[in-house]
């Protein structure tokens, strides 16, 4: 699979081809990744794995130039349809690096990789949701993406806003710089004896216990959670290299809350928390205490940033209703707003995508 870069007049550089990403790629795939300002999990090689327990094959794809440098990927996840079709999805993607001079060559051969793959796959539609960053806002990334010929999904797979807070202050700073309740919930956990765990290495007893509380929280909240399997794929994955940071809190002899963490270079993502919901656990705050707890543990590895992972803010009248109370939550750690552009759809066979478009539209 090749695809030929255009420079910023236009014409061919031929600096930039796409290819597939063999086995052997794995650790260039992930320095790069892990190098980037948009640095994320759900484009790191383990997800790719991760996602393969629930049925999504990952697919992925190398942008490299001529001295054979890493200049962009893109980690699809390939999931059956209906009559043989397929639907690809690239979480968090592609990643490339925004601050390059050749950035929009890249995307470019980026995205025309995914669109050869795509038809190879007899797909119906891409989905894609790239990360903004400092150096490229929502805005900016939206008209890039326009301007490929995407359109905007009807509806997002990922949350488009989020926090992002910066670690580098250090504990004692962070701790002061919480909301006064937040902070008064921390110091109240220890005081009702709720006491804290960090996980650092793949041990299956701990992750079924994390799997517990999540199944037990998903049933009380009505939604979907990743099962054991998939979670005990994390850790093998991501735990080697240090990145997972597993957090459960216990109260009374029993796991209360818990919390995932994964990271990438030097920042961190705050993937999934659980946690018990009982008259007698009332005052006993787990879910602050494990949080808290991640934040000392990445503070002490040197991590610099920690994403939320979802949080609408309080004057954001596209915000979920369902998202009020553990924004609320979230919002008193602090942290910096963030919005992504959201999904967009690559189409890939037009009638097929009308078919499923108007499925979806019937749907809601």
């Amino acid at each position: 699979m090749t695809a030929r870069a255009t420079d910023t007049a236009g014409g061919p550089s031929g600096a930039v081809t796409a290819r597939a990403a063999m086995a052997t790629d794995r650790a260039a795939w992930d320095a790069f990744v892990a190098a980037l300002p948009a640095a994320d999990p759900l484009q790191a090689w383990g997800w790719g794995d991760v996602a393969a327990t629930g049925g999504e094959r990952p697919a992925r794809l190398f942008a490299i130039d001529d001295a054979g440098r890493v200049r962009g990927v893109a980690q699809a996840l390939v999931r059956d349809a209906a009559a043989g079709r397929r639907v690809l999805y690239v979480p968090h993607g592609p990643a490339w690096d925004a601050r390059a001079d050749d950035a929009p060559a890249v995307l470019e051969v980026l995205l025309g990789g995914l669109r050869a793959l795509g038809r190879a796959e007899r797909g119906i539609v891409l989905k894609l949701d790239p990360r903004a960053t400092p150096d490229l806002g929502a805005a900016e990334l939206e008209r890039i993406l326009r301007g490929q010929g995407l359109r905007p999904a009807r509806a997002d797979l990922q949350a488009r806003t989020t926090r992002i807070l910066d670690l580098r202050p250090g504990r004692d700073a962070l701790l002061a710089g919480l909301e006064k309740d937040t902070r008064n919930l921390v110091r109240r956990a220890a005081r009702e004896g709720v006491a804290t765990r960090v996980v650092r290495h793949a041990d299956p007893a701990e992750y079924a216990a994390f799997a517990a509380l999540l199944a037990a929280t998903g049933a009380r909240a009505g939604f979907r959670v990743r099962p054991r399997e998939a979670l005990e794929t994390i850790a093998r994955e991501f735990a080697p290299g240090g990145d997972a940071y597993l957090v459960l809190a216990e109260h009374g002899g029993r796991n209360i809350a818990g919390c995932l963490v994964l990271a990438v270079g030097t920042r961190a993502f705050y993937l999934y928390a659980a946690s018990l919901r009982e008259p007698a656990l009332r005052h006993a705050a787990g879910p602050y205490a494990v949080l808290w707890a991640a934040i000392e543990a990445l503070v002490a590895d040197g991590r610099e940033s920690l994403d939320l992972w979802g949080v609408a803010e309080r004057d954001d009248p596209a915000a979920e209703a369902s998202w009020a109370g553990f924004s609320l939550f979230k919002r008193g750690f602090g942290g910096a707003p963030l919005r992504h552009p959201g999904t967009f759809d690559m189409i890939l066979s037009p009638a097929w995508y009308a078919v499923r478009d108007l499925r979806e539209r019937l749907g809601r």
